[in-house]
């Protein structure tokens, strides 16, 4: 669930978002996690990110939040939402 988007459905949908991400320079991605928490056979992450340029120029930084689900022993993610913290541009 990227801001500024429709929800994003299927490999083939989340693999172009990224690609277009990475086309607009996106070099460099940081998370840190914050928090897990375990209930069951589902975990919820929460945690900062930071994109860079490959010159180590912030493009982007906030927050999100990842629910996993165990699959057949795997943990697989389920949902993906983040949003920025940045300013939207005028």
């Amino acid at each position: 669930m990227p801001p500024n988007s429709e929800i994003l459905t299927g490999r083939e949908a989340i693999q172009a978002f990224w690609q277009a991400a990475l086309d607009m320079g996106i070099a460099k991605a940081a998370l840190k996690i914050v928090e897990v928490e375990k209930h069951g056979d589902t975990a919820i992450e929460i945690g900062l990110y930071e994109l860079s340029a490959a010159n180590d120029q912030v493009l982007d930084k906030g927050k999100y939040m990842v629910i996993w689900k165990k699959v057949e022993g795997e943990w697989k993610m389920h949902r993906d939402i983040w949003n920025s913290n940045l300013p939207l541009e005028q």
